[in-house]
């Protein structure tokens, strides 16, 4: 588009590279680089909702482009989904079984007799299994699923990035600072143990318990 010089070396610089796990430097670079760049990639992202090809990337850039919800908020609403998706796997079977049934009856669909031993059609020929037809649709289909959903969740959201993301959302300047808090803060600093050693992370208390006296009760610009 014109807007970013090029040259050898400079698409490096304003490239929206991966952020390294252990140095907060990196993810500076990546977040003033967003910031520079987020003309150009909402455009870039408009383009593709109007010109794609793919339904997917639509979607996705669609996605992107909507407003985003609260940090703090979002991480709640993960909590939620892993709590309805546990519950759906300790106590969701019989419902599930019952809703499925009364939809075969409703549309003269077979049921299977889940007391007898599930027989997997291979390829090559039928072999009986040693469990029954109502442990393979439990255990092997209904459990595996809700955990495949679970560990999705928990490696997207891990206790170190939702620790990261609290404490970011922490910073949230609306309402005087109300969400500050900084034993949060102080938790996403010691997750960059190369940039925040034991001597600064002290300093850095007494700075941060600084800070919000100014902000919240001191200095009446951040209250406009």
């Amino acid at each position: 588009m014109g807007e970013v010089e090029s040259g050898k070396g400079l698409n490096q610089e304003l490239g929206l590279a991966r952020a390294a796990n252990t140095r907060w430097g990196s993810h500076y670079k990546s977040f003033n680089n967003f910031i520079s760049m987020f003309g150009s990639i909402t455009d870039v992202l408009d383009t593709i909702v109007v010109d794609s090809e793919s339904v997917e990337e639509k979607a996705k850039a669609t996605g992107y482009l909507k407003k985003e919800q609260d940090i703090a908020n979002a991480i709640l609403l993960v909590k939620v989904v892993k709590k309805r998706l546990q519950d759906l796997r300790n106590e969701g079977w019989d419902s599930l079984i019952e809703n499925v049934s009364a939809f075969c009856v409703k549309y003269d669909i077979l049921i299977p007799n889940f007391d007898e031993f599930y027989v997997n059609f291979g390829r090559s020929r039928c072999k009986v299994a040693e469990y029954t037809i109502s442990h393979h649709y439990r255990v092997e289909v209904f459990f595996k699923i809700i955990d495949w959903q679970l560990q999705e969740l928990n490696d997207r959201f891990n206790e170190v990035r939702t620790d990261l993301l609290i404490g970011v959302a922490c910073l949230n300047p609306v309402d005087s600072f109300s969400s500050f808090d900084i034993k949060n803060i102080l938790r996403m600093t010691e997750l960059y143990p190369d940039d925040f050693g034991e001597t600064v992370m002290v300093t850095l208390r007494n700075q941060l318990e600084t800070y919000i006296v100014d902000v919240r009760d001191v200095d009446k610009r951040f209250s406009c």
